[in-house]
């Protein structure tokens, strides 16, 4: 069950599954999860209930189910792609560096989101009202300059 893929009978959004878990004091069993769309939100849910709002591609499905697409425009689609292709380049580049050029090459596409995940990576955090893209070029250049010694 672990890291399996289950799709919301609601929505269809897809989430993986992290652990099988116990909420305490009560010791109900519980699934913690991940949402693999928007924010990537993590949360823990009784596994009865989980069950009651998920289930696998192909269990439990209505033919409506089977049909229904991803809703994101052809535009959306390719824009999510190279954001994900994006910030994969920046989680695989070896050094600091490498990291500062994705970063300077994704500079007109960055939004938050993509910022606070390089951020967190990095285990960083970016306040509010601060600019993030110099936040992170900043601390990229501050860690290079020790990479390697």
């Amino acid at each position: 069950m672990l890291q399996d893929i289950y799709y919301s009978r609601k929505s269809n959004k897809a989430v993986q599954v992290i652990s099988q878990c116990q909420i305490i004091p009560e010791g109900t069993d519980a699934i913690c999860f991940q949402e693999l769309t928007g924010e990537f939100g993590v949360f823990v849910v009784g596994k009865e209930l989980f069950f009651q709002n998920y289930h696998k591609q192909g269990k439990g499905m209505d033919l409506t189910d089977r049909g229904r697409e991803n809703t994101r425009t052809r535009e959306e689609k390719e824009e999510y792609d190279s954001d994900i292709s994006g910030i994969l380049r920046f989680l695989d580049a070896d050094t600091y560096k490498e990291k500062m050029k994705v970063l300077e090459g994704m500079k007109d596409k960055l939004d938050d989101r993509l910022l606070n995940n390089m951020a967190v990576s990095l285990d960083l955090t970016i306040d509010d009202g601060v600019d993030g893209y110099s936040f992170l070029m900043s601390e990229l250049k501050i860690r290079s300059r020790f990479e390697g010694r």
